[in-house]
């Protein structure tokens, strides 16, 4: 049994990245398609790691795990993985557009044989789970170690996870959609003020005409 003071253990940052709906997208294509697909996937994912000093600890399938000794760096590379995507579907138009999804959490993590475990890996994959295409999400550990005044932010409460002890408070870098979301919210509200507006005129109206009606028939 290895002694417990030489097992090597380190807290790191941990991503996890995959293609979203891979599964459905890959069984429509051809090999050429294939392998045209993972060729882009790692053209644009591996410079961008090494970019922002992450390590690629493997790749299995359409997933890469990579570590970071920065908070701030892996939520960064996040972003710019998001924008390098968004880039690559908008220039090549690819028949079918290749959107990712980021997960990203900080802990302890066991070295192995150029392999992690730990917790901290298994509570990155389980955000992963539930993090939407075109979203980088993050752990509230992640938020704690990082710079916030680089990085747009927006809380999106606590999740329970399966095989994970409590829950975890999670993050979401803001983007695009959320701007779209903003201004929705900011004309709905514009509209229930005019219909506020609107039927204060109609109730004021008609309070005005039965006024007069009362009127004139009190003055015959």
């Amino acid at each position: 049994m290895t002694p417990a003071r030489k097992i090597k253990s380190e807290v790191l940052t941990v991503m996890f990245i995959d293609i979203v709906n891979y599964t459905k997208t890959t069984s429509e294509l051809s090999r050429d398609s294939f392998s045209q697909l993972h060729e882009a996937f790692d053209t644009l994912c591996i410079p961008t790691f090494k970019d922002y000093d992450g390590d690629v600890i493997q790749k299995i399938g359409d997933a890469f795990l990579i570590t970071f000794r920065s908070a701030t760096n892996a939520v960064l590379c996040g972003m710019d993985l998001q924008r390098r995507f968004i880039e690559y579907n908008k220039q090549m138009k690819p028949r079918k557009p290749l959107r990712i999804r980021v997960a990203i959490h900080t802990g302890e993590v066991i070295k192995r044989k150029n392999d992690i475990h730990g917790d901290a890996v298994n509570t990155t994959a389980r955000i992963e789970g539930m993090t939407k295409s075109g979203d980088v999400v993050f752990s509230e550990t992640v938020f704690h170690a990082m710079n916030k005044n680089e990085i747009p932010y927006k809380h999106i409460g606590l999740r329970k996870f399966k095989g994970v002890k409590r829950p975890v408070r999670l993050f979401r870098v803001r983007n695009g959609r959320d701007k779209v979301i903003a201004r929705q919210q900011y004309f709905n509200k514009i509209k229930r003020y005019v219909k506020l507006i609107i039927a204060f005129i109609v109730i004021f109206g008609v309070l005005f005409f039965l006024r007069s009606v009362l009127l004139k028939y009190l003055l015959r």
